[in-house]
């Protein structure tokens, strides 16, 4: 996988289970994560650290998320823009509408599945980083430049693929969802984020389509020694390009 960092997440929740968890499936994801455990040091943390998103437990020992919501969202500068994402046992909607007031980005009650976790994550970046108008870390690369990953080449603009230097038979999505993963190598995408980047969530099929796409590329391009499209069972699907000595 590529070392290559797609966003900071800062994590705030004093169940250590729960934490380990979020880490790991935001480090497979392709995002740095910052662990707080108490609420005294989050927002010194998003000060020093500038981090791209917070995910931030309500029911903390010493504050609550509500308090330190709102701490962020008072700050002056880029601090207060912070995109923030609750994670909380409280699933009552009056908990819900005073969380949104206060400015917050989602809201994901306990116990949550972690691969939808990652998936609102990725949202909310997109979102906030279209509203900003600008490039964040966590922007993915979308430029249509050709890749040529050993005897593979793949044409965006030409919507032309070969291998071998004979032209493979691809539709046109599939020419674009392999593009898409070949130039962000080694970088881990679930089937909602690929329905966003490549469909453009214009395309009512679900994410089976996903699943059906990724089957023909493999089957029409077949196996090789120099790359793979790889699947993260539970999570998604990452490009993954082999180290030749």
């Amino acid at each position: 996988m590529s070392n290559v960092k797609l966003g900071k997440v800062v994590v705030v929740d004093d169940e250590p289970n729960i934490v380990e968890v979020i880490r790991l499936y935001l480090e497979h994801a392709g995002y740095e994560s910052i662990i707080a455990y108490r609420g005294n040091e989050v927002l010194q943390t998003v000060k020093e650290q500038a981090p791209d998103l917070v995910l931030l437990d309500v029911m903390l020992p010493d504050r609550t998320g509500f308090e330190l919501c709102s701490l962020i969202r008072n700050e002056t500068g880029p601090v207060a823009g912070t995109p923030i994402i609750f994670l909380t046992a409280k699933g009552e909607s009056i908990d819900k509408l005073r969380a949104f007031n206060l400015g917050v980005d989602d809201y994901i009650v306990k116990p949550f599945d972690p691969n939808e976790l990652i998936a609102r994550v990725k949202a909310v970046l997109r979102r906030t980083q279209n509203q900003n108008g600008g490039s964040t870390a966590a922007q993915v690369k979308v430029i249509k430049q050709v890749q040529r990953i050993g005897s593979l080449i793949i044409d965006p603009e030409q919507y032309k693929v070969t291998l071998n230097g004979a032209r493979v038979d691809l539709t046109p999505k599939e020419i674009e969802l392999l593009h898409f993963l070949a130039s962000n190598q080694g970088r881990v995408y679930s089937r909602e984020d690929l329905l966003g980047y490549v469909w453009n969530f214009d395309f009512s099929g679900g994410t089976r389509t996903v699943d059906a796409h990724v089957k023909n590329l493999r089957k029409k391009l077949g196996a090789s020694e120099d790359w793979a499209i790889q699947t993260l069972w539970g999570i998604g699907y990452s490009f993954e390009v082999t180290q030749h000595d």
